[in-house]
């Protein structure tokens, strides 16, 4: 999902507090993707978040439509969601760029 809102990149950066994870990344991934809610995180999302309640409201309703994984996008306002079988989301987030595929891994 691409809001019509837009983070500026130095405001971003200026209000990220960069957190060392409790495990490394590559272990997180190599998890089921149903595992990495709570230990995949983008450190810009909690000042982002704060700053633009409205993209948080994005990522949380990703999940209430689903999602097994959502995230914003580096330092946002893009964010997406991984769901395990198909969902048409574009009533959903009208406001929205909305863009849906598939993924072979």
């Amino acid at each position: 999902m691409k809001p019509s809102l837009a983070v500026p990149t130095a405001v971003a950066y200026s209000l990220v507090t960069p957190a060392e994870p409790e495990e490394p990344v590559s272990e997180t991934i190599a998890r089921p993707v149903s595992e990495w809610r709570d230990r995949l995180v983008n450190d810009f999302e909690k000042s982002v978040f704060a700053r633009f309640p409205e993209i948080g409201a994005i990522k949380e309703s990703l999940y209430e439509a689903g999602a097994v994984y959502a995230s914003m996008s580096g330092s946002g306002s893009s964010v997406f969601g991984l769901f395990d079988q198909e969902v048409d989301l574009t009533d959903r987030y009208r406001n929205c760029f909305v863009w849906s595929g598939s993924c072979e891994v």
